[in-house]
């Protein structure tokens, strides 16, 4: 009979090699959220997409003006992205004066207890105080800003995706045909509704704020208040390239930042993007903010993003986005809030026609307002609305959001 101690023992002693030389933290968070979400869906001739584990389409527009929504592994309204388990290595010999380092991370859900899923952060690296040097699947530099920007990523209020304040996936693509003048008109159905897809993952490889950049090198340095960081990639077999290019200035009560993103798709162009009209091959975004902690409590930011990939409205010749957002803490309540603008620099002949013949404009206003009530500094709840209003209506929605967040 085998002792109940043995299994024990002996995952100890294949434990002990790794306690002995490397360090290990453990880390995460996790979060649920329910919202409530309007869009343009409930308008009539329009046939938005069932928000669900699915991309199907529903002919009932009538019955679309309000969804009450728990679940949407998608990401297009319902964030349920924010479920994280992280493991960082540090080892404890030094190698010329650089310590090995290394990261693994694994995402999950809470509203379909799916995972563990890959594609994260993989890499490993060596360090000291003034360089470091990664290389694996890396976080893109370019979306390290996001939370100094915006005070509620990881969550339904997000600047990202539907939000319409920063770069990001295609979101609220409108069923549309190229006629034969090279203008793109929406498609009606025979009952005369729209199609309308919410979300959609593009491979960007870290151009926009929300994809990592597989296969890459990063080179990085840090010198009192500056900080500067290079990532590049190179896939020949894949036939792409790019990279990004990160600068930060960082003091007690202001941290300045300016990023750049490029990113090569070769012949993998037509098929990712959108078709021979869109076929730029090469796509180059950049940015610069900055935020201000004015006093202890209250830190207000501002950011512009010139992107050509990863805009609002999915079009070829890229848009503008200028966001700020405020913070603010009193006690244990936090309120937050970003407004912004989308400028969009389509160009005409590549405008929506609608099912009525209208030429449609692409610029947007999007904002959210939340607050925020944290039992400690690990664990809170919140609840806030996000309004989406577009000159191309069939991209509008509000969502009001609840839910909890907690970081371990």
């Amino acid at each position: 009979m085998i002792n109940s101690k043995f299994p024990i023992l002996v995952a100890t002693a294949l434990a002990l090699p790794i306690v002995t030389y490397a360090d290990i933290k453990i880390y995460g968070q996790i979060g649920a959220e329910a919202a409530s979400v309007e869009y343009a869906g409930g308008e009539a001739g329009v046939n938005r997409g069932v928000i669900s584990n699915s991309l199907s389409f529903t002919k009932d527009s009538d019955n679309m003006d309000r969804q009450t929504l728990t679940r949407d592994r998608y990401g297009s309204i319902l964030n349920d992205g924010p479920n994280l388990i992280g493991l960082d290595f540090t080892g404890k010999d030094k190698i010329q004066g650089l310590t090995p380092v290394a990261r693994y991370r694994t995402t999950f859900h809470t509203t379909n207890n799916s995972g563990f899923n890959p594609g994260l952060e993989a890499w490993v690296g060596l360090k000291n105080s003034f360089f470091q040097m990664k290389y694996g699947k890396l976080r893109g530099a370019y979306r390290n800003a996001k939370g100094l920007i915006d005070p509620w990523i990881y969550t339904s209020m997000q600047a990202r995706g539907t939000g319409g304040g920063l770069s990001s996936g295609r979101y609220n693509e409108v069923h549309w045909n190229w006629n034969e003048t090279g203008r793109r008109d929406v498609v009606a159905q025979d009952d005369g509704t729209v199609g309308i897809e919410h979300g959609r993952a593009i491979d960007t490889s870290g151009l926009i704020h929300n994809s990592d950049i597989p296969g890459a090198l990063e080179l990085g340095i840090k010198q009192g208040p500056f900080g500067a960081r290079l990532q590049i990639m190179g896939d020949d077999a894949a036939d792409k390239n790019g990279g990004n290019l990160e600068l930060k200035f960082t003091l007690p009560n202001l941290v300045v930042w300016s990023h750049a993103a490029y990113f090569d798709q070769g012949e993998n162009a037509n098929d990712l993007i959108g078709g021979a009209q869109w076929n730029n091959e090469t796509f180059f975004n950049w940015k610069a903010g900055v935020q201000y902690r004015v006093i202890t409590s209250l830190k207000l930011a501002i950011q512009y993003e010139k992107a050509e990939l990863g805009t609002f409205d999915n079009n070829p010749n890229g848009g503008q986005y200028l966001i700020t957002s405020f913070d603010y803490t009193a006690n244990s309540i936090t309120f937050a809030g970003w407004i912004s603008k989308y400028f969009s620099d389509i160009e005409e002949q590549h405008k929506l026609m609608d099912i009525d013949g209208q030429i449609l404009d692409e610029d947007v206003v999007s904002w959210t307002l939340g607050v925020k009530y944290h039992f400690n500094k690990d664990a809170h709840v919140f609840i806030g609305y996000r309004d989406t209003n577009s000159d191309n209506d069939y991209r509008d929605e509000n969502v009001v959001s609840a839910g909890m967040l907690y970081k371990f």
